[in-house]
């Protein structure tokens, strides 16, 4: 299947490390022109972008910004539409997950976890709706929410699960204003993930985790990422408004 995204220019956030790393290989392996956008992980998002570029031969620019701010988005923009071209797909991925008991959380803690997990993925679908309506251009978004916006977590995350459920629906809003100009919105909704934010956790209660997972296993990155690259493609172009549940059954609806 031809997915159409050869050239494409495809911007992630947090896109250094864990899943968001998955999902930048999995659009440099189709061809696209890749931003790695990080805030902290300069090393790793340098070396990610110098790896891709050499294995797949396409361009890749790793740009730090603090989606919190939001003129940093907006350099963010600029920065990639100036090395890359125009975005055609953005992929919001960053987050934060702080743990702790309902009372442990301040306010401060709260506001900080919805800023960076859904005012920033807001204002990062604002600036790329605008500028695909300035160029007449279609284009893709697709938000990674979490199964936690539906079931909670067990484990004391409740700002991060919270923060999801409004990022998904803050996804069909998105997708009902723009569905008729082209622009496809989208969701993911993985579950448990092996990546270095869960290593900790998994170790302590892999048993219980895997009891909870009909298919009996944590998903790998590039399992999330096959999924995120397909929405962001051609393939597709019918599915709007969505939110993908990728659990290996532990949600099922």
């Amino acid at each position: 299947m031809d997915l159409k995204l050869k050239d494409k220019v495809v911007l992630v956030t947090g896109g250094a490390r864990g899943i968001g790393a998955a999902i930048c290989r999995g659009f440099a392996a189709e061809g696209a022109r890749v931003a790695v956008n990080y805030a902290s992980s300069k090393e790793k998002a340098e070396r990610l972008a110098a790896d891709l570029a050499d294995r797949y031969g396409v361009e890749v620019f790793a740009h730090g910004a603090d989606i919190a701010v939001e003129a940093e988005i907006r350099s963010m923009f600029n920065a990639v539409e100036g090395r890359l071209g125009p975005v055609d797909v953005l992929v919001n991925n960053a987050a934060l997950c702080p743990s702790g008991s309902i009372e442990s959380y301040s306010v401060e803690k709260w506001e900080e976890t919805f800023r960076v997990n859904v005012t920033a993925a807001f204002v990062c679908c604002r600036e790329h709706v605008r500028r695909l309506r300035e160029r007449g251009a279609e284009g893709k978004i697709v938000n990674i929410a979490s199964q936690a916006a539906f079931l909670g977590s067990t484990s004391g995350h409740l700002p991060y699960d919270s923060s999801k459920g409004a990022l998904v629906s803050m996804t069909r809003a998105v997708a009902r204003e723009v569905a008729r100009e082209g622009i496809n919105v989208n969701a993911v909704a993985p579950g448990m993930v092996l990546t270095e934010m869960v290593a900790g956790v998994l170790e302590k209660k892999k048993d219980f985790y895997l009891s909870r997972i009909p298919l009996g296993r944590i998903a790998e990155p590039e399992e999330i990422a096959r999924v995120v690259v397909f929405l962001g493609s051609a393939a597709a172009s019918y599915l709007t408004g969505t939110t993908l549940d990728l659990t290996g059954g532990l949600l099922m609806r």
